[in-house]
């Protein structure tokens, strides 16, 4: 019989977090409320843009925010938001590595508290922008080839590309996350993986990256769609969506823990796009989309955002 996770949390009060146990008998109980903490849960607003789109460095993100008191004994009075910017790029023997300017925690944006911290389950809205994220970072600087010497993050030989008007570029991705405080002197600052990844209405971070469109200018390719699995009995329902010139075929992972689909998008095609469906067991999907030239457009899971998915194609349609 499948097992799932339910989620059990006890707050630890001297290291002011929570943590959980799981086991889940699905056709039972597919979701138990959890012992009294709080937890937030953001997602873009329905009119905002996902990611930030390359030069269009004044346009708003807006992320809906909501804290959440589990057995509304707990309350929250204020909560911190802060930024993580990363950055892909590879070292002098063109192994890819990962720049985290702003560590694990990031750099501290905003606080929200007073007339501006609505009630539990209740949406506050927060903005932000790359210029929002440059003055954050501005002055930022890493020691790329490890010789000791520290180069500007947005301006040095590694991205020559980086510019006034494109501060950022393909391979950077940003996240917001949050710690909440309580008004009888709690603090809330991480959460087990399961509340992150597995909880219904809750999770640690909002996360996007930089996009260059979403137009494939060379749309007539193939394209590998590998599924995955964490359970390994197939994706039960879930599906991505190939949208050929208004045409949608669905593709799945009918069994096992991983498996792959080329798709060929025939010549003449002048539109493309891609949509996740979801299924039963979302927590334990994940995939990618690989291009014909090498290039991975898109990655998603576990827990997949349900519809459109946004491509990353500053590099395919170079």
């Amino acid at each position: 019989m499948k097992k799932n996770s339910i989620l059990y949390i006890s707050m630890v009060l001297t290291g002011l977090m929570l943590f959980s146990t799981a086991c889940e008998d699905e056709e039972l109980n597919p979701y138990v409320e959890p012992l009294p903490g709080v937890h937030a849960f953001g997602q873009f607003a329905a009119d905002s843009p996902t990611n930030f789109i390359i030069e269009q460095t004044g346009e708003d993100l807006n992320i809906n925010l909501q804290w959440i008191s589990v057995d509304r004994e707990l309350e929250v009075e204020k909560i911190d938001v802060f930024v993580l910017f990363n950055e892909s790029y590879r070292d002098v023997d063109n192994n890819p590595l990962v720049a985290e300017h702003g560590g694990d925690e990031g750099i501290f944006y905003t606080t929200i508290e007073g007339g501006e911290l609505p009630a539990n389950r209740e949406n506050t809205t927060i903005s932000i922008s790359q210029e929002d994220v440059l003055n954050l970072y501005n002055g930022t600087t890493y020691d790329y080839d490890e010789d000791g010497t520290a180069e500007d993050v947005f301006d040095n030989d590694f991205k020559p590309s980086r510019s006034n008007d494109a501060p950022f570029i393909s391979g950077d991705n940003f996240s917001i996350r949050w710690v909440l405080y309580t008004t009888d002197g709690l603090v809330f600052d991480s959460w087990s993986p399961s509340v992150c990844t597995e909880l219904p209405g809750a999770n640690c971070s909002v996360d996007w990256i930089l996009e260059c469109g979403q137009v494939i200018k060379e749309p007539a390719q193939d394209y590998t769609i590998t599924f995955n699995d964490s359970y390994g009995d197939g994706w039960n329902g879930a599906a991505i969506s190939v949208i050929v010139d208004g045409e949608a075929t669905e593709y799945t992972l009918a069994d096992g823990s991983t498996g792959t689909e080329v798709v060929t998008v025939p010549e003449g095609t002048t539109s493309l796009s891609f949509e996740f469906i979801s299924g039963d067991y979302d927590s334990e999907v994940s995939y990618s989309i690989v291009t014909e030239k090498g290039n991975s457009i898109a990655a998603g899971g576990p827990s997949p955002s349900v519809g459109a998915i946004t491509l990353d194609l500053c590099v395919e349609n170079e």
